[in-house]
């Protein structure tokens, strides 16, 4: 065998025949009549070997985002203004450069994404899928830096180092990445997202700052990243054709308005952390869309939950003020999303989050 331990034939998956999942012609002893017909990935969408045994995580995970990239799908539709669903060329050329990162079971459970050059991870055994090999192999340029603390003159994510926290798994939960048979465009009406207050709601009444920015439904709310965030990586311009993102990538640390069409659990705060997205008018010129007719349809400054959480941060360290937030949030215009952070041609499409009209007092 190539590739394939000998501790996998002793698995559930090991006991089951080659041919079962991958097909090919077990009868033949030459690779070439062995491999006719043969199916190099049963759990991508040409086959649906997994749902044999696992049929409801399979059906539900046919319509989640890893498996369709509706997400990134319903933004391009937005900004062009009209469904290009049922158009074959617009969705083949999506499929083959927006699309081509998403992932089947097995790129989880057995292998590296065929997107980072697959590979089997543990000799063809199954299991659950690594922080390393599978999530940030995918998700390395920022949530995996900042998670692990790659970028320079930054610290890695404090959950990194709890027990069980070095694991992507820890917070985020096979329901999650599954979905449950819904169709989401966007990742944070996903209910099953983690949230902060899930493992630290006794922290409600912890400190005062707690108390008036998260427990006090009379004002304002805060998320949590908006206090123990670092500043993290935005970036700008990315065009299809082979360009990618054409603009610079910098490190900035925005708050905005929560103005964002998020019916779910997240909407419960008033002002967030945005990150920049690489979105221009022209990112689709290579489609033969010049120019996109609705571009202010949505922000290009998007809701973000960095992953480089920190008790202490600029935002939190209050040595020297009094013990007050003043100087480090409510008196600096610096941390706020605002109108002179914004292009020209994106001005329209944040003016609902930007805070120039109001700096909370």
């Amino acid at each position: 065998m190539v590739h394939v331990s000998v501790d996998f034939l002793n698995t559930t998956h090991g006991k089951i025949e080659c041919s079962a999942c991958h097909g090919g012609d077990k009868t033949s002893y030459e690779k070439e009549g062995a491999h006719q017909d043969l199916i190099a990935l049963p759990g991508d969408e040409e086959a649906t070997y997994c749902s044999s045994c696992h049929e409801e995580i399979s059906n539900n995970y046919s319509v989640s985002l890893h498996k369709t990239q509706q997400g990134y799908f319903k933004r391009i539709e937005n900004r062009l203004g009209y469904s290009i669903e049922n158009d074959a060329t617009m969705v083949g050329k999506f499929d083959k450069e927006c699309g081509k990162c998403h992932v089947s079971c097995g790129q989880c459970h057995v292998s590296r994404p065929v997107s980072v050059k697959g590979g089997f991870i543990n000799g063809h055994k199954f299991g659950e899928p690594t922080r390393d090999n599978n999530c940030v192999a995918c998700h390395g340029s920022r949530v995996g830096a900042e998670y692990l603390g790659q970028n320079e003159d930054y610290f890695a994510d404090l959950h990194r180092y709890k027990p069980g926290g070095a694991k992507c798994t820890f917070c985020h939960s096979g329901d999650e990445m599954h979905s449950n048979g819904t169709k989401f465009d966007y990742r944070y009406l996903n209910t099953d997202m983690p949230r902060c207050e899930y493992c630290h709601d006794e922290k409600k009444e912890s400190n005062k700052y707690h108390q008036i920015h998260w427990a006090n439904q009379n004002v304002p709310t805060l998320s949590c990243h908006v206090c123990h965030s670092q500043p993290y990586k935005n970036c700008n311009g990315c065009h299809t054709g082979g360009s990618g993102i054409t603009g610079e990538s910098y490190f900035k640390f925005k708050i905005a308005k929560n103005k964002f069409d998020l019916e779910a659990a997240n909407r419960v705060y008033d002002y967030v952390t945005v990150r920049h997205i690489p979105i221009a008018p022209d990112t689709y010129a290579s489609w033969g869309i010049a120019d996109l007719p609705n571009f202010n349809s949505e922000p290009t400054w998007k809701y973000t939950t960095p992953h480089n959480i920190q008790k202490w941060t600029a935002q939190t360290d209050t040595t020297g003020t009094n013990g007050k937030c003043g100087a480090n949030c409510h008196d600096s215009e610096e941390i706020y999303l605002m109108n002179s952070d914004l292009l020209d041609y994106e001005i329209e499409a944040n003016k609902n989050i930007i805070m120039d009209d109001k700096i909370p007092n």
